[in-house]
């Protein structure tokens, strides 16, 4: 410990005179049982150092980032379900200081012997609005292993404006448990539909965020935890947005999808998509993706299907087809309801079990076989629950 402070004392020489601080973060992203990414901004280039270890051992190890003000330092050789702590040092306002800006926790994912984990599931929360803030406010009351975004984390998509609407919300649970992102029609910006639009998640996004190195960042991936593979895709491309990828069959991302849900062995399966296959919100399906994708699920056997994109809860009976299907079906949830205005439902279907036009977010909590989700308005009111037994 000793040793690790001393030398962040020395390299500090080197520093500004002046104090750096925290501008944004530090937040947790692209975890697995050995590793975890961490991520800050400072509000003026200078160097940092993060310590960390095995609770309580914060000192064990340290890594040093170069002067600048957008950090990223990977954290690799991390003991599996295990809590670790870290400390953040940033230049103190002497030349030969520094000064602690940030400490916490996080824990590792177990691995498949240890089949149990839970979850926080929203989307469409970019807005800034006092509804948004009410359901950050009691998602931070859990204590998941991570927390799936459904997309349209900004409305503008602009990261000018991403502080305001997702880091300062969600600072309390972006600090000790990681965010899985899907990208949303509004993160690609208002151009979206463009010529105008290339280029924009290259400037607002990719720069900011981490995902696993499994598919083509930050498109589409998929991460591991307990007994489950999360298939998260960019679906946008069937909304119109001109710089997404395809995701026709024969496409690039649906040769990737079907290969990696082929050859998936674990207990659970589960996908992230924006706009959703199966809706009777504002938005409604679109059939070229339902075409496109159901064939896939149903074939590869997928366990639950998430969506944002509508501004509402929904929850569907087990479907295949168009028609509910209890025996071969697959139940699609939309989370659209994370702080934007909300949505009316616009027509009635046979497969729509639930729908709820409220500001929400799903808890889940899956136990080898078993899986419970309860899903929770902005006060913190259960409004719906689902189990699953495999």
């Amino acid at each position: 410990m000793k040793k690790a402070l001393l030398t962040i004392i020395l390299l500090a020489a080197c520093a500004p005179a002046r104090a750096a601080l925290l501008e944004r973060g530090p937040y947790l992203e692209n975890m697995t049982s050995k590793m975890v990414t961490v991520r800050y901004r400072v509000d003026v280039a200078s160097p940092s150092w993060l310590t960390f270890g095995a609770a309580p051992d914060c000192e064990r190890f340290q890594t040093i980032a170069p002067a600048g003000k957008e950090v990223k330092l990977p954290l690799f050789g991390l003991t599996p379900d295990t809590t670790h702590c870290y400390r953040l040092y940033l230049p103190a306002d002497q030349s030969t200081g520094v000064y602690k800006a940030f400490e916490g926790t996080f824990s590792t994912f177990r691995e498949e012997d240890k089949p149990y984990f839970s979850f926080l599931a929203l989307g469409d929360s970019g807005s800034g609005t006092e509804e948004q803030l009410q359901v950050a406010e009691k998602m931070a009351a859990y204590k998941p292993d991570f927390v799936l975004h459904l997309g349209d984390m900004i409305e503008s998509g602009l990261d000018t404006d991403a502080d305001e609407e997702y880091f300062k919300p969600y600072a309390p649970l972006l600090s000790r448990a990681p965010f899985f992102l899907t990208l949303g029609n509004h993160d690609y910006g208002r151009d979206y539909k463009k010529e105008e639009g290339k280029g924009f998640l290259k400037t607002n996004f990719a720069p900011f965020h981490s995902v696993p190195l499994t598919g083509m960042p930050p498109h589409y991936y998929f991460f591991d935890v307990g007994d489950a593979r999360f298939f998260v895709l960019d679906a946008n491309a069937f909304y119109g947005a001109k710089f997404a990828p395809a995701l026709t069959p024969g496409s690039k991302q649906y040769k990737w999808l079907e290969h990696f849900l082929s050859k998936t062995t674990r207990a659970w399966k589960f996908v992230a998509v924006h706009e959703p296959l199966y809706s009777t919100g504002a938005h409604g399906v679109i059939e070229a993706q339902l075409t496109a994708l159901e064939p896939l699920f149903l074939k590869y056997k997928v366990d639950l299907v998430f969506h944002g994109h509508n501004h509402n809860y929904e929850r569907t009976k087990p479907v295949s087809g168009g028609l509910p299907d209890e025996e071969k079906g697959i139940i699609y949830l939309t989370f659209g309801g994370g702080g934007s205005p909300l949505y009316i439902q616009r027509r009635n279907e046979d497969w729509s079990d639930k729908f709820l036009p409220v500001y929400n977010f799903g808890y889940f909590e899956v136990n080898g076989k078993n899986l419970k989700l309860t899903v929770y308005d902005k006060d913190g009111q259960p409004i719906d629950t689902l189990e699953i037994q495999k």
